[in-house]
């Protein structure tokens, strides 16, 4: 979805679309299974190069990147339980009950905007080291990936990009106690500072697990002004990597935004990482009539 898309999915969010005070959240759309509907494959590295999901690789398309670089969190991610082995991506057994702050087994990967103030995981564990989809390593591709990355390792590598094994936030959620399943639990919540812009995408990474059990079926989100939560309805799970956007509109220092994971009927509802996109700074002007033609509208019409 490019910004023109944007602004008129921003007059046309009805439904969809909650306000508390100046801010406006937006769900924006998933894309599905990026990178190809393909599972973990190849490897050990230095024998056949693994296939990883390229999320931050410029050569996948991405149908929802806002900035139009064709790379995701290019303004900041947060990832969550990776691990990283070479040249063999499974060497480390997995763990589902890893303390969810930090863990120097499976780490955090977390390069926040400096308009964010802070952020807080409200996941009461995490998982990671499993049968799960390798990814772009996000310290090391921000754009195009590096193909001969792997030839300069020990042991050499050919055509193997750089990677990291994703992980997943589970269990139940901190504040409320809920399991996933027969509620939403929180997950990570984020606070705006000073400085924040007007408009932006915040991405919210599912999927591509050993299993659909695990996966969320609906992702949503909230801010502590109120207003309800924003959800993405139901969403297919199948085991490719997929990614949830939200636009936030007019947020206001000091506001957090809470995202949930629920999962009817299934298990813990894992979720692995959030991106974050500004727009364009020339389409700063559309996004702006877009916010006030959608809080007129939702006064007086629908779309």
């Amino acid at each position: 979805m490019n910004v023109k898309h944007l602004a008129v999915a921003l007059m046309c969010a009805g439904a969809m679309t909650t306000t508390a005070q100046a801010s406006t959240v937006t769900y924006a759309g998933t894309q599905y299974d990026i990178g190809g509907t393909f599972f973990p494959g190849g490897g050990p590295a230095d024998a056949n190069a693994y296939v990883v999901a390229g999320w931050r690789g410029s050569d996948v398309a991405k149908t929802h990147d806002l900035d139009s670089n064709n790379t995701y969190g290019s303004a900041g991610y947060a990832m969550f339980g990776t691990r990283f082995d070479y040249p063999n991506a499974n060497a480390t057994g997995g763990n589902a009950f890893v303390n969810p702050t930090d863990n120097s087994v499976f780490p955090n990967l977390i390069d926040l905007p400096n308009w964010v103030s802070g952020s807080q995981i409200l996941a009461s564990r995490k998982a990671g080291g499993w049968g799960y989809a390798l990814i772009d390593d996000p310290q090391l591709t921000n754009g195009p990936r590096d193909f001969t990355w792997g030839a300069s390792q020990t042991p050499a590598s050919v055509f193997q990009p750089p990677y990291v094994k994703l992980g997943i936030l589970d269990g139940t959620g901190t504040p409320s106690g809920a399991d996933g399943v027969g509620a939403p639990a929180e997950r990570w919540s984020f606070t705006l500072g000073a400085d924040a812009p007007e408009v932006f995408r915040v991405g919210v990474m599912t999927d591509g697990l050993d299993s659909t059990n695990w996966a969320p079926s609906e992702v949503r989100i909230s801010s502590s002004l109120g207003g309800g939560q924003v959800s993405t309805g139901t969403v297919t799970k199948n085991r490719f990597i997929d990614m949830h956007f939200f636009d936030i509109v007019g947020g206001q220092s000091g506001e957090t935004f809470t995202f949930y994971a629920f999962n009817p009927g299934g298990g813990s509802a894992g979720i692995s990482g959030f991106t974050f996109e500004i727009p364009e700074p020339v389409s700063a002007t559309l996004v702006g009539l877009a916010t006030i033609v959608v809080t007129v509208g939702q006064r007086r019409s629908r779309c």
